[in-house]
């Protein structure tokens, strides 16, 4: 478990009996990029640099949906920096010593309305824009957070998942501070008008379902240098759902555009389950980022990884443990 403040959502991850997030082992830190890149290209037949399908993938999403998604990604990287970006990174945000709490609170209201994970992503990023460009009262703090999992939710989720106001009164326990049903409308008014009616923002987490609804591993990959199984899919989507959790918790990584960072936590995702290579041309083309570009942010990953978790990183698990998980 981490220490205190976890959110919930990362939590439950850790003490899931299907799946436990450990490093198979410490990555190797004295294998560069260009050496990653060199052994996938020993390995790599002349056929193959055309480029390898993706494993367990037999319907490609774009002939599901009858969509470009490439078109839907472009979209997401022009829309990105309305919320995060390099340009709008606030380092020294007078409520970041409080962010913690705030998101910890957040994704537990978010939990108990059973609202997908993205939704609760998507709110939080409402709340830092709405912190950054106003100064907030602090006896507001906690309506205008409930506000935002709200507007999100009313966003994101289908109508019959959003919570009733009611119920978001009660188990926020606002009802008992004096809200209503009238006043909290009223703080969701606020939010739209501080965040300008525009709520399309863009978390890690979205552009991490799309990278793996067109492929994160293929089938010349190796898995512990043997063949790829049948789970390893679902392994990398549960590890590229905990580092995008556990990167929320910090405000430090919204100085990368989500895009960016999303690259990074496929990367840590495939470290941490040890697939080899690393990163390939086809992942170079899926997201627009080469390896040199997305290892920084990845080492920023790993690094925090660590220091949440210490001593996880030099603990390994067995293949078979990870094979019957």
């Amino acid at each position: 478990m981490m220490r205190c403040g976890t959110t919930s959502i990362i939590s439950d991850y850790e003490v899931n009996g299907e799946f436990t997030f450990k490093p198979i082992q410490p990555w190797d830190r004295v294998s560069t990029p260009t050496q990653s890149m060199q052994r996938m290209s020993m390995a790599t037949t002349p056929e193959k640099t055309l480029g390898s399908k993706p494993y367990g993938i037999e319907t490609m999403v774009d002939d599901i949906l009858c969509v470009s998604t490439e078109d839907l990604y472009q979209d997401m990287k022009e829309r990105q920096v309305e919320y995060v970006s390099p340009s709008t990174y606030a380092p020294n945000a007078s409520y970041l010593p409080y962010r913690r709490y705030l998101v910890d609170w957040m994704s537990d209201v978010g939990e108990q309305c059973r609202l997908h994970n993205s939704t609760v992503h998507v709110g939080i990023l409402f709340l830092d824009k709405i912190f950054r460009c106003r100064n907030i009262p602090r006896n507001e703090w906690q309506l205008l957070a409930t506000a935002c999992i709200s507007v999100a939710a009313k966003y994101e989720e289908a109508e019959e998942h959003c919570p009733p106001i009611p119920e978001l009164l009660r188990l926020t326990k606002l009802g008992q501070g004096g809200h209503t049903p009238l006043s909290f409308r009223e703080g969701e008014l606020s939010v739209l008008r501080y965040l300008n009616w525009e709520l399309r923002a863009i978390p890690a987490i979205h552009v991490i379902g799309y990278y793996l609804s067109k492929g994160s591993v293929y089938c010349d990959d190796t898995w512990q240098g043997r063949t790829l199984i049948e789970k390893i899919p679902r392994y990398v989507k549960k590890y590229a759902e905990f580092f995008c959790n556990l990167t929320l918790q910090e405000y430090a990584f919204q100085q990368y555009l989500p895009t960016h960072l999303a690259a990074a936590i496929l990367y840590a995702s495939r470290v941490a389950l040890q697939i080899e290579p690393r990163w390939r041309p086809e992942l170079c083309r899926l997201t627009g980022y080469k390896e040199l570009e997305v290892v920084d942010v990845f080492q920023h990953v790993w690094s925090y990884y660590e220091e949440q978790f210490p001593g996880h990183g030099s603990r390994a698990i067995s293949p078979r443990s990870v094979t019957y998980m």
